[in-house]
């Protein structure tokens, strides 16, 4: 019996469309610093709020961060294994 090949969800292209993969995947914004799952849109307080004032929660209200002069700031810090890795 052949084995099957494991997929790690990096080839994109449409040939790859019907395969599945264990990956796991997250989404870092300044709305959701540490990438957890559901947490995107979630904020009311931000850099949009005026703008998306009726929109309520849900919607991206804190799209972005201002960073003043001299002023450094952490995106994201990612603990666990990079999409090369083939250990679980």
């Amino acid at each position: 019996m052949a084995q099957k090949a494991t997929f790690n969800g990096l080839g994109s292209e449409l040939g790859n469309l019907y395969r599945l993969s264990d990956a796991q995947t997250r989404s870092i914004s300044p709305e959701n610093f540490n990438g957890a799952k559901g947490k995107g849109g979630m904020a009311t307080e931000g850099t949009g709020k005026n703008a998306s004032r009726d929109l309520g929660q849900g919607w991206k209200v804190s799209p972005s961060v201002i960073i003043k002069a001299g002023q450094t700031i952490t995106v994201a810090e990612i603990n666990g294994s990079g999409p090369f890795s083939t250990s679980g």
